[in-house]
This record gives structure tokens, C-alpha cells and sequence, in this order.
């Protein structure tokens, strides 16, 4: 019996590891995301827009940015991302849930044949 709730936690992880990429899949919608400096023709602080350029690892020690990225092209990558959290999420989620079936079902006591 203890091995069958060892084997239970260890498919539950999966299933909930799953079951997060699902929803952080489902939370990557809307405006990207620039992690480094915003550069705009607009002179208030404002989120991400068509149009606007985002210099990526900006450091001031370095006066400067690995690269750049366009809105589209950041967009373009929030999909792929997505794409890739909806992939992780449903393996993961249809690994855990079977795993705990089949430890549910090895380990089901039966009533013996009378």
C-alpha cells in the first residue's frame, strides 16, 4: 500500500506540472512582453505597441542591447511560446492522469470469486 501512494505522488506531479503549462499557455495572451528597453516615438510610459522597438538584455554598464526586436517579431515569439506551453501542458497532463489510472487499477482491491 505504500508503494501504491509513492507511485500515486510521483504521477501527480506530472499531472500538476501539466495542468500549470496549460494555464500559463492560456495566460500568454495579449500585449508581448518587453524585458528590455522600449524604444517609441511616444514620449509617456506606455506598453508595448505596433510599431515600437524593444532593445533585448539592455545593460547601462554597457551602454547598450544584445539586439533588437520589432513588436511583430516579439508577438510572433509570445505564439510560439504559447504553442509550446499548450504542447508540454496537454503531455503532461495525459502522462499524470494515465499513470494514475493505471496505479489505480493495479492496485484496486477485488472481491474474491465466490
Amino acid at each position: 500500500m505504500r508503494l501504491r501512494g509513492v507511485l500515486l505522488a510521483l504521477f501527480l506531479l506530472p499531472l500538476l506540472w501539466g495542468v500549470i503549462s496549460l494555464l500559463r499557455g492560456g495566460a500568454s495572451y495579449g500585449i508581448p512582453d518587453c524585458d528590455g528597453l522600449l524604444r517609441s516615438d511616444r514620449e509617456e510610459p506606455h506598453d508595448m505597441r505596433p510599431g515600437d522597438t524593444c532593445e533585448l538584455s539592455y545593460s547601462d554598464e554597457r551602454n547598450g542591447s544584445a539586439g533588437t526586436a520589432t513588436y511583430q517579431q516579439l508577438k510572433y515569439a509570445q505564439e510560439l511560446e504559447r504553442g509550446s506551453l499548450y504542447r508540454q501542458g496537454t503531455l503532461f497532463t495525459l502522462y499524470g492522469a494515465a499513470g494514475i489510472g493505471v496505479v489505480t487499477a493495479a492496485t484496486w482491491k477485488r472481491k474474491p470469486a465466490a
